[in-house]
């Protein structure tokens, strides 16, 4: 008996990297996951790695408000709710993002756009489904670059990160009386296709890697056990709260 049977969630960015892992690791756990990316070839890898057939793959833009509000509306029209809404995907430019007067304006709209709108648009498109199941899980994917001086040098992701923080907690305050629980989890440096160019410098890899506790980057996986709790009735009094999975590179 897996700890999410018969749960619905959505996972944005689940072609790849950390939504990949966490949409597996929920249909292990016996969910139903809608899986939402740009990506078509991406989701459709992640539909067949996932055993039982419980993965469905929608491609949809998360920056653009219609067609989240039609993703949304899809996965409870096909699977007949919506109990857990993951917003993980993200983007990160790596070379082009950089000290505030340095950042072209077309990197911070981007970044913007797909880090702290897509989250919003995702989070105000569940609510409405959440509420009418009676209750559910948000779950939103931070950073330690939304924290302290953990950003510096790279602006835009940052302070896009530093406003998922915030929105995590506004909506763990405003949906409490809808049963709602919202939370962040706040990995560390993780290798994915997100980070491959970033950490395929090499002193960034060292320096990242000795900064980290553990003694090693994370990997996805290092992600899906927490990101299960967080959706489960285990974690039923948490909301609001940063969870961080970072080998120790913060020590929060």
């Amino acid at each position: 008996m897996g700890r999410l049977d018969g749960k619905v969630a959505i996972i944005t960015g689940a072609g790849s990297g950390i939504g990949r892992a966490i949409a597996l690791g929920y249909v292990r756990e016996g969910a139903k996951v809608f899986g939402i990316d740009l990506n078509l070839a991406g989701l459709q890898e992640t539909a067949a790695q996932a055993a039982g057939g419980g993965f469905v793959a929608h491609r949809a833009d998360i920056t653009d408000a219609a067609q989240v509000e039609a993703a949304i509306a899809a996965c409870v029209g096909q699977l007949g709710a919506l109990d857990i809404m993951v917003n993980n995907a993200a983007i990160q430019l790596h070379g082009q993002d950089g000290p505030c007067h340095t950042v072209p304006v077309e990197i911070w709209e981007r970044t913007i756009a797909v880090n702290l709108r897509g989250p919003f648009l995702g989070s105000k498109y569940a609510l409405p489904a959440l509420m009418q199941n009676g209750g559910g899980v948000i779950i939103n994917i931070a950073s330690p670059t939304g924290f302290a001086g953990h950003g510096a040098g790279y602006t835009a992701y940052a302070t896009s990160k530093g406003g998922v923080t915030t929105l995590t907690r506004v909506i763990a305050k405003d949906y409490a009386q809808h049963n709602i629980r919202c939370n962040a989890i706040v990995p560390g440096a993780t290798e994915t296709p997100l980070t491959d160019e970033i950490f395929a410098v090499q002193e960034i890899r060292q320096s990242l890697t000795s900064a980290t506790a553990l003694g090693r980057l994370g990997k996805p996986a290092d992600l899906v056990g927490i990101a299960v709790f967080l959706a489960s009735d285990e974690a039923v009094f948490a909301t609001g709260a940063h969870f961080f999975v970072d080998g120790g590179l913060t020590m929060h």
